[in-house]
């Protein structure tokens, strides 16, 4: 018995966020029959996520009970029982498949679907029986009384068939393989990978989920032209994933300096280029943001005014000497170091852009 196949959707019929799972599970036919179906959800890392039952409004299901040792034994083959299970999802558990989902490389979200399976086993075995006339061997003819009238009656014997019947061992006409218990009731857990490609949990799942819609930004990496930024952006990618704040800001920090070494090298320190395309977008976008990540600890009552001296007339600037409540400093996270990330990466496209107009 295995899960041959679990296919999962987000399902809109619930009022709570939940993930509906079409499964297939293989049985061998006549002789285990599925009673029902229930078990957990776990994500990659093995915990639990949430408790799945059957789909309440699944179809009646009907499967039969046979037994072993006669010539329909070629019967008794693998069959498919089908079936849908439903886990609803609590916000904590979205927010833990979406950390998970974030350490992936790919963005991918990776679950183990554990089910338990309640069935029948069927244990009968029978024997096939030939009747003989008692003339055949020299016996009087019997007679045997039944409900209207006497009629003649057969001898049952026993022939072993090792094609079609059972062994020696089992001369009763019905036996439970040496014991008369035929049926038992078992339960097997059975576990299945399932994982959802990053796309379809945006575009699919998130907004069925109670998530909200994402905003994704394509940002073509061309030839990597710049390489030593792009590596810098790998860096800090793996920060991002494993909430490294500092570490995020810290990389895009030196993807910066790399572009502005760069760009500052190929078009001259006093050139339009340099100062007014180039440093618009690298100050006011880039550079100013990305040093708060980096001070947050100044931002607690200490002189700022090193940092914003070179802040252009009419962008928001902050308290020359700050002193924000610490609990409010310490807002800046996952949202600020996914503002940076994204915005460092439309900066090195425009840099490699820059870099072949000359």
């Amino acid at each position: 018995m295995e899960i041959k196949n679990a296919e999962p959707k987000p399902y809109e019929k619930s009022a709570l966020p939940s993930i509906i799972f079409e499964v297939e599970i293989s049985h061998v036919k006549y002789q285990e029959a599925i009673m029902g179906v229930n078990g957990w959800l776990e994500t990659d890392d093995g915990k639990v996520i949430a408790s799945i039952n059957e789909h309440i409004y699944e179809k009646p299901k009907a499967s039969e009970i046979g037994a072993r040792g006669s010539k329909f034994d070629s019967k008794f083959k693998e069959e498919i029982y089908r079936t849908r299970i439903i886990a609803q999802l609590s916000k904590q558990a979205l927010d833990y498949i979406e950390k998970r989902r974030m350490a992936d490389k790919k963005g991918d979200v990776k679950l183990n679907l554990c089910l338990n399976v309640k069935y029948l086993q069927s244990r009968a075995v029978i024997s096939e029986s030939f009747l003989i006339d008692p003339k055949e061997i020299d016996l009087r003819e019997i007679r045997i009384s039944t409900s209207r009238r006497y009629e003649s009656g057969k001898i049952v014997a026993y022939a072993y068939d090792p094609d079609f019947s059972t062994s020696y061992t089992n001369r009763w006409i019905i036996s439970g393989y040496e014991s008369p218990i035929f049926l038992e009731v078992r339960e097997q857990l059975l576990k299945k990978d399932v994982k959802i490609h990053s796309p379809d949990w945006i575009y699919d799942y998130a907004p069925n989920l109670g998530m909200g819609e994402y905003f994704v930004v394509e940002i073509p990496k061309g030839e990597k032209a710049i390489k030593e930024a792009w590596d810098y952006v790998e860096k800090a990618e793996k920060c991002f994933k494993t909430w490294d704040i500092p570490g995020v800001c810290n990389n895009c920090r030196e993807i910066g300096k790399v572009l502005d070494k760069k760009i500052k090298k190929e078009f001259g320190e006093h050139s339009f280029t340099y100062n007014e395309r180039w440093g618009r977008a690298y100050l006011r976008f880039f550079n100013f943001l990305v040093s708060l990540g980096l001070h947050l600890e100044d931002m607690e009552g200490k002189n700022w005014e090193e940092l914003i001296k070179d802040i252009p007339k009419g962008f928001p600037s902050p308290k020359k000497y700050a002193d924000y409540p610490a609990n409010e400093v310490k807002r800046f996270g996952k949202a600020d170091a996914e503002h940076i990330l994204t915005v460092t990466k439309l900066l090195i496209k425009y840099a490699e852009e820059l870099l072949k107009e000359d």
